[in-house]
């Protein structure tokens, strides 16, 4: 199950997820989130890990793909929130951090927007 909240503020959308971005939960994440970035040319996404139980490979290619999106149309993709350990050792492992900034929480990007 994937709960996704998403709020456009300061001209940034801010994505918050809650469960598991999985194989079982992607197609949700890809109508719902990436589908707002492409339609609507959405610069700077904010994707708020915060409650996300697990993530596997489909999951980290979705992140990336919101992160290939938001460059697409000169913005940048941040992932923030990560509190559960086993999400950030596959998200380290998967060199998703490369890629995404990570910083500590929305009122952090809200303060330098």
């Amino acid at each position: 199950m994937l709960d996704i909240i998403l709020e456009f503020r300061k001209g940034i959308l801010f994505v918050r997820l809650k469960g598991e971005l999985t194989k079982k939960t992607v197609s949700v994440f890809y109508e719902q989130v990436t589908n707002v970035i492409y339609n609507n040319g959405i610069h700077n996404t904010v994707i708020n890990l915060e409650f996300v139980s697990q993530i596997d490979l489909k999951g980290m290619n979705a992140l990336l793909y919101c992160y290939e999106l938001s460059k697409k149309n000169k913005g940048r993709a941040i992932i923030c929130g990560i509190k559960n350990e086993e999400v950030k050792n596959r998200l380290n492992k998967g060199g998703i951090l490369n890629y995404l900034k990570e910083i500590s929480s929305e009122l952090e990007v809200l303060e330098k927007a």
